[in-house]
């Protein structure tokens, strides 16, 4: 139901394609809703709407929770990996120097990783002022919103330099199991 086909078809039958839970949730909590539930009794406008402050603090939470999570692991595992990596590339791209061989491989392979790194850096700071700004915003729609818009995006780009990598390490050098080693070597 999400190919870009059906996004038309539905908009073209007046249904509303709601791509994220904040705006899901709202759903939850506008007149329709309200007047539809109390119709049926089934919960009053105020239970409804106490219902949807309290999922929408959820989501904060867990978006909270997730956004820790990757600032954890980028600063005290990945990063940290990395630079060791490097130190080693380093290290061989010296040996091999000193016995005439070319260290181009290393130099290429080093620029890669560099650029992600500092990529990881730039994102890792960039989250983690995202994360206290969203935090110290006291209205629960206010504060989802600036998580969904602020956090998760920055997320996203953080985890984009971080898969690069992953990829571009050895399995040796990476601080946690590979989605690959999750997936197949249960």
């Amino acid at each position: 139901g999400y190919a870009a086909a059906w996004i038309k078809e539905a908009k073209k039958r007046g249904l509303p394609n709601i791509s994220n839970t904040v705006d899901a949730l709202a759903a939850m909590a506008n007149d329709n809703a309200v007047k539809l539930f109390e119709k049926y009794k089934v919960l009053s406008g105020g239970e409804l709407h106490a219902r949807y402050e309290v999922y929408l603090e959820q989501y904060t939470k867990s978006i909270n929770i997730e956004a820790k999570a990757s600032i954890g692991m980028v600063r005290k595992q990945s990063i940290p990996s990395v630079i060791s990596y490097l130190g080693d590339l380093g290290q061989a791209s010296q040996n091999a120097k000193s016995i005439g061989l070319a260290v181009t491989v290393q130099k290429d392979l080093a620029g890669k990783i560099t650029k992600h790194l500092v990529g990881a850096y730039k994102q890792l700071a960039v989250l983690e002022a995202a994360q206290e700004k969203a935090n110290g915003i006291e209205h629960a729609k206010e504060k989802a919103e600036a998580f969904r818009d602020k956090v998760v995006p920055v997320m996203n780009s953080l985890r984009s330099d971080i898969d690069a990598l992953e990829f571009l390490l050895p399995a040796t050098s990476w601080p946690v199991p590979s989605y690959a080693e999750m997936l197949f070597k249960l």
